[in-house]
């Protein structure tokens, strides 16, 4: 396995080529080829390890040298296989190498082509140090290197004020996790002595339950940073300004969901605290719904898909803190094949009109565009959860797992999926079905993609169709990572510990076998429910935005403040704005006129008053006549001899 050091390295190599000779000698389109070809050779070598794991399982830790040494422990630049780091890797540079290719024809004739690309490599590197890191540090630097990487993609047009403040925005908001992320790798480090992965894992039951809670929920508030859930979420819909090939890789594949893996990649931490699930758990499931009803009423494009990034992310946080990290581990494989899907087949669309993101100034798309119309109505299909498409076998057994464990958290969980439903449809009647509201003179110009953007569509959508029949191999692939009983570098008491906190899973029973969950689904009371609410949601999609027999603008107005409260997304950025912009701005100054005004500069003006009300009476002793002189000199005689009688 000594071959893996290639995964990492090659899209660096193709940042570096492009990086140093881009804009002399790598013009479009040879800077895009060397790009592909960078996390091409990276997806080939990571399948060939993904199959090596797969046929003779184990674990490999390549040490390829020390970085840092810290007192007695080194820290050490490495890469970790196992089949949880594997199915990531793979994800990684699978979606990533479509989306690149996708960006080929995006990209043409962007003057800063190859700025762009260099980014996109970049940000790859980044993130497979990320994914196969062996220890905190390394995971730390992955981790802030796709923080940087997205803020220059987020802002790639700086010439544009609301992408610079956009990116500006994500960089700031992601900083409030990370530190709190890196507190919690300093605490593991003070507790453990260490920051590597295993050796933190078996010194679990050395450290008190308080103190693995706390390490716990630190790291997780990085997670909630970087995946965008609630409370930390508001620099996800403006990271829309980025070019929608960066919305694809950042925000449905890779960045975003850095969090879901960083929490199974430490799941003894986690499950040796049933308080950290529990709040990862509830997080998990208000970021669901919550991003689902922000979604209803929007009309940006690529926001209305943002949002459901944001929810299905809570589903797999949810499903973390229920414990079925390996259904939340194939929820999130499931969603980045369909989301990229969809955000890319929406930059299909921003391509064919001129980059209009109204959806309610689309319409009949499917007449001029049935390719990207096709296949973004399978990604809909699978977002909304309808069998046998993908999002149906990973999201229904969290729904369904949710139920046996939790019914609050099944309820939320369930009437997202509703929601999730009826506003992806509602972006698709609007902007494919319903009626011609394109203006005519973009009209003229609608075409469908060039063959390097439909085709990355094409193979995405047909990953969408098949990938949810391997749920089995998936959940059964995970296990040497993700069960205790299976993990083979825990020793007993770690495996009895987290197998304990997990105990809540077991109460889950979800049929093995693609055809005998489909069965159970379509015929269970709790299966036909979750179903007939999607198709109930599609419907009303259906109703409202199609057949227009029902008019959502009254709707509209007689819950206003529902819609109101959805529109604005539920205030978080005017509270935010509130408190953190204008009321930070109000006390600075408050603080700049006590402070700096009155105390600062009182003291110093007042010394400078002070000493010319002093000078002015001082040089009075000093008019320049003799008669004066002669009478201080007088004067002061007499007070020295009236001292030295006074005391002699």
């Amino acid at each position: 396995m000594e071959y893996l050091w290639i995964i990492p390295f090659s899209p660096l190599i193709a940042f570096i080529i492009i990086g140093l000779f881009g804009y002399k000698f790598l013009r479009e389109p040879l800077a895009g080829i060397i790009a592909v070809a960078g996390v091409a050779i990276s997806a080939i070598v990571s399948v060939i390890g993904f199959i090596k794991v797969a046929v003779s399982g184990g674990y490999y830790d390549l040490k390829l040298y020390t970085w840092l040494p810290i007192g007695d422990y080194s820290v050490s630049v490495s890469l970790f296989w196992d089949p949880l780091s594997a199915l990531m890797t793979c994800v990684v540079t699978v979606i990533s190498t479509f989306i690149f290719i996708f960006a080929t024809g995006y990209m043409r004739n962007e003057p800063s082509y190859p700025r762009f690309f260099a980014y996109l490599s970049l940000f790859v590197f980044m993130m497979l140090m990320l994914t196969l890191s062996d220890n905190l540090v390394q995971l730390f630097f992955g981790w802030e290197g796709v923080g940087l990487a997205s803020y220059l993609l987020i802002g790639f047009y700086h010439h544009k004020s609301s992408a610079a403040d956009a990116a500006f925005e994500s960089f700031i908001v992601n900083r409030v996790g990370d530190w709190l992320f890196l507190t919690g790798v300093i605490l593991a480090f003070v507790t453990f002595g260490t920051l590597d992965y295993i050796d933190i894992f078996n010194k679990i039951p050395e450290a008190g339950f308080w103190t693995v809670t706390a390490i716990a929920l630190l790291l997780f508030g990085g997670a909630v940073g970087k995946s965008a859930q609630l409370g930390l979420h508001i620099w996800l819909p403006n990271a829309m300004e980025g070019p929608t090939p960066v919305s694809a890789l950042i925000h449905a594949a890779t960045m975003v969901a850095a969090g879901v893996y960083m929490v199974a990649r430490l799941m003894p931490i986690f499950a040796a605290s049933e308080i950290a699930l529990d709040v990862v758990l509830f997080v998990g499931v208000a970021s669901a719904f919550i991003a689902a009803t922000m979604g209803l009423v929007q009309n940006d494009i690529k926001r209305i898909i943002a949002y459901s990034t944001m929810s299905q992310l809570g589903y797999m946080f949810a499903a973390e803190g229920l414990g079925l990290f390996k259904e939340g581990m194939f929820h999130l494989t499931s969603h980045a094949v369909f989301k990229a899907l969809l955000f890319l087949a929406a930059g299909s669309v921003l391509i064919g009109i001129h980059h209009i993101l109204n959806i309610q100034k689309m319409g009949q798309l499917r007449k001029y565009m049935p390719i990207t119309a096709a296949t973004f109505l399978i990604g809909a299909l699978a977002l909304a959860g309808i069998p046998p498409f993908a999002g149906f076998f990973s999201k229904d057994p969290i729904i369904e797992g949710a139920f046996e464990i939790n019914k609050l958290a099944w309820l939320f969980l369930w009437g997202g999926a509703a929601l999730t439903a009826f506003y992806i449809f509602r972006l698709y009647f609007l902007a494919f079905e319903d009626g011609d509201r394109l203006d005519p003179h973009i009209k003229k110009h609608v075409h469908e993609s060039p063959m390097s953007m439909t085709v990355p569509l094409i193979v995405l959508a047909t990953g969408a169709v098949i990938l949810g029949f391997f749920k089995d191999f998936f959940a059964n692939f995970l296990k040497p990572s993700l069960d205790p009983h299976y993990i083979p570098f825990l020793n007993e008491e770690v495996k009895m510990l987290a197998e304990e906190g997990l105990s809540r899973a077991h109460h889950v029973h979800i049929p093995e076998g693609v055809l005998h969950f489909l069965i159970h689904s379509l015929t269970s009371p709790l299966g036909l429910l979750t179903l007939f609410t999607a198709i109930g949601g599609i419907f009303l999609a259906y109703l409202m935005y199609q057949r227009r027999i029902i008019d959502p603008r009254k709707i509209a107005r007689e819950y206003k403040p529902f819609y109101l409260l959805f529109y604005n997304r539920w205030y978080f950025d005017f509270v935010y704005y509130a408190i953190f912009v204008y009321g930070y701005h109000k006390f600075s100054k408050i603080l700049w006129f006590i402070g700096d005004k009155t105390i600062i500069d009182g003291i110093v003006d007042g010394s400078a008053k002070a000493s010319l009300a002093t000078s002015s009476k001082a040089r009075l002793l000093q008019p320049g006549r003799i008669s004066a002189y002669v009478l201080q000199m007088a004067i002061g005689i007499l007070i020295f001899l009236g001292i030295f009688l006074l005391f002699v």
